[in-house]
């Protein structure tokens, strides 16, 4: 998620993309472009189905997809992965409150500002302090990922506060399994993305020039609401997930929570302040988007729009640090919340190599409630949206990444150190080396055959193709790479992507979904993203060669153009798996845009949160955001419906489920902001006509807050059903 991140005045209409910080142009983008749009239809051809993480593979044929039932839940077929897919579809709208299927019902678990820890005052709005902040539920979550609580490793952290070495052996030994099966208690990890001050207080203040009183509190309680939370879970007899408050696990890292500095830039001159003379701590993170789940029982959480929150930059006396940063560079002049007047460190002209501290994966230990988080600096410095991991062959971890921004990259990661499924202690240091590379993306081998071929470019001063090319760019080491990774990969020629967010590995046969969100300012096609003025997104699907994860050299797809295929002539030139837009239209595909982050269910069909369907670019639906289901294989794939629609103004994040697949979790960030499409606000929403709304969630008092809501079946079913 990029966007309606800052709190400078801006046009209600203004769409979800410009609220990203400063971008390149298209005129600045290295890569190599071809000069024709992919419109050929895509012939039908093998996919890896089933076991093609293991090697093995079947094909599947195509077939006209029957139509959806007259009330709108599919049809069930056997022996097909999408046949779990029967929910009735919900219709796009603007409802409310959140719509589900029938059969369904939401409950809320925990929202802004509720206490994690017992002896808390309840939140008031009107009496925030800093130090409650730093103990609550933060603002705005974002990543949404379940871990399995068993009852003696929750028993033994209550009594002893830390598990014992032959305990920490099992958990790492089976904690795989148990990440697919049914927990009576659970471990959640949300992120807390950012902060909107006119959504947080009555009285706003703090983005205006000074340093009064009120105004450095209302920063330092936006720094505080930074950050991600840990919580405890429990799931009731009737389905229901509660949070459970008195948790020793309950936990939050904010703003100013100490965070070591790991791998290659530890203790680097150019990581070294005033305030930490080694280079081996910082304090918090800022702008936790999405992220990933390890097989060790650690989250992921990535930073990405880090720019916006330091200002000064024009004044900055560091050249080489502001060399280094210019293709994410810090607001030259005041930024947008003005932290900068309150806390110095994130004022450039100031404290310049403070910059260079964020924009890292952050890996923190689930099941260790006293642990420090650690900046993982070897997977490199941009504004990382996930991290998907998954072991190759060898045991080498891979961890995908996208940069969300318009014409930016997509990564992943190799360890040079194997996974040891028996130890979490022996993981611990498995992120801290090994190798970058960013995507090139490239047509295929013959003109007839429309899937592509691609390379993983290693981002490493000492390999013999990619060094020269480095240096002839002006990098002299590999910390420079890392720091500056964005430019590494101009250096590379990779290829520049429709604002690359989310990258996820199928649990079932290996492929890798990336999503590009969208990109207005697309004038020219390139390999992956063959749409100018891609207003509305797609989904390109990516095969790594031999079913390696740790290989060079991978095969390519689009798989879904996302818009409205019921317009005249396709006019949005929507694509759905191989179906023709009749086949679609008559399979009841839903419209969609602005692809964000996703899921996969254990059957291997993927699940698509939105985030700025209503405005999508100045060419939007005008209906809310939502969440989609769509099958990736079988006679069903492509056929995308609508699962899940949001409140007015927010945007869908998460989305997670159960590791008994039967709940589904995901996190409505800022309901009834103004700045997508409710022209009311979280203290007084409204209709698009002025018609008074309801807070969200319903039966709020004060102000609509950021939730994390559970969905899940009357009947205890496999959500999807």
């Amino acid at each position: 998620m990029a966007a309606r991140q800052e709190d400078a005045v801006t046009p209600v209409q203004q769409s979800d993309e410009e609220w990203e910080c400063p971008e390149r142009s298209l005129d600045e983008c290295q890569g190599e472009y071809i000069q024709h749009v992919m419109n050929r239809k895509m012939e039908r051809r093998a996919f890896l189905t089933g076991a093609a993480v293991a090697g093995a593979a079947f094909t599947v044929t195509p077939a006209l997809v029957e139509p959806a039932h007259a009330d709108g839940s599919y049809r069930y077929r056997r022996r097909d992965p999408g046949n779990r897919l029967t929910f009735k579809t919900v219709p796009p709208g603007n409802n409310a409150d959140i719509v589900v299927p029938l059969g369904y019902d939401y409950n809320v678990v925990i929202r802004w500002g509720d206490p994690l820890f017992p002896g808390m005052p309840e939140f008031d709005v009107d009496h925030q302090t800093p130090e409650d902040a730093a103990r609550q539920f933060g603002f705005n979550n974002d990543l949404v990922l379940w871990y399995p609580l068993p009852h003696w490793v929750r028993n033994t952290i209550r009594r002893h506060g830390r598990l014992r070495p032959i305990q920490e052996f099992f958990l790492g030994l089976f904690l795989p399994g148990l990440q697919q099966r049914s927990s009576k208690y659970a471990l959640m990890a949300i992120n807390h993305e950012y902060t909107t001050g006119r959504q947080m207080f009555r009285d706003y203040v703090g983005n205006l020039p000074g340093n009064s009183a009120e105004q450095a509190k209302q920063r330092r309680i936006e720094i505080e609401n930074h950050g991600l939370s840990v919580i405890e879970v429990k799931k009731r007899r009737n389905g229901k997930t509660r949070f459970v408050r008195n948790s020793p696990f309950n936990r939050r890292i904010t703003g100013t929570t100490p965070i070591e500095i790991r791998g290659p830039l530890r203790g680097h001159e150019l990581l070294r302040t005033a305030a930490d003379p080694t280079g081996t701590m910082v304090d918090g993170m800022f702008n936790n988007c999405a992220g990933g789940r390890t097989p060790w029982g650690t989250v992921l959480t990535c930073e990405e729009n880090f720019d916006q929150y330091f200002g000064n930059n024009d004044d900055n006396p560091d050249a080489e640090s502001k060399a280094l940063s210019a293709r994410v560079p810090g607001r030259g002049g005041a930024s947008g919340r003005r932290w900068e007047e309150t806390d110095p460190r994130f004022d450039l002209s100031k404290n310049p190599r403070e910059y260079n501290r964020f924009g890292y994966i952050v890996e923190i230990d689930m099941y260790n409630p006293d642990s420090v988080p650690m900046k993982r600096t070897a997977m490199g410095r941009f504004k990382h949206e996930g991290a998907s991991v998954a072991i190759a062959k060898s045991g080498q971890v891979a961890v995908y990444s996208g940069d969300d921004a318009r014409f930016e990259y997509v990564y992943k990661f190799v360890s040079k150190g194997r996974y040891h499924a028996g130890s979490r202690l022996a993981n611990g240091d498995l992120l801290d080396e090994g190798t970058l590379y960013v995507a090139q993306f490239n047509v295929g081998d013959t003109p007839e055959d429309d899937r592509g071929i691609g390379k993983w470019l290693p981002l490493d001063i000492d390999d013999p193709v990619s060094g020269p090319l480095l240096m002839t760019a002006g990098f002299s080491s590999q910390a420079e790479v890392l720091i500056n990774t964005r430019g590494a990969a101009d250096a590379l020629m990779a290829t520049p992507m429709d604002r690359p967010e989310d990258v996820e590995v199928s649990p079932v046969d290996g492929r890798v979904i990336i999503t590009l969100t969208n990109n207005s300012r697309r004038t020219e096609p390139n390999e992956a993203n063959p749409r100018i003025n891609n207003q509305h997104g797609h989904l390109v699907e990516l095969f790594e060669d031999d079913d390696d994860f740790a290989a060079t050299t991978f095969t390519w797809d689009i798989f879904v153009k996302c818009g409205n295929p019921a317009l005249p002539n396709n006019e949005q030139d929507t694509k759905y798996g191989e179906l023709s837009n009749e086949e679609a239209l008559a399979a009841g595909v839903s419209p969609i845009s602005d692809v964000d982050n996703i899921v996969w269910d254990d059957d291997g069909n993927l699940w698509i949160s939105t985030d700025g369907q209503f405005f999508s670019d100045g060419v939007g639906f005008g209906q809310n955001d939502g969440v989609f289901a769509v099958p990736v294989a079988g006679r069903d794939r492509g056929v995308l419906r609508q699962f899940l629609s949001g409140v007015p103004g927010c945007e869908i994040c998460g989305p997670e489920f159960s590791g008994d697949q039967r709940t589904f979790f995901c996190a409505p960030q800022h309901p009834h902001d103004p700045r997508s499409g409710d022209p009311g606000s979280a203290f007084e929403p409204k209709e698009p006509d002025g018609t008074p709304l309801p807070r969200w969630p319903v039966g709020e008092t004060q102000i609509s807050k950021p939730s994390l809501i559970a969905v899940r079946h009357l009947r205890g079913r496999k959500i999807g059903r």
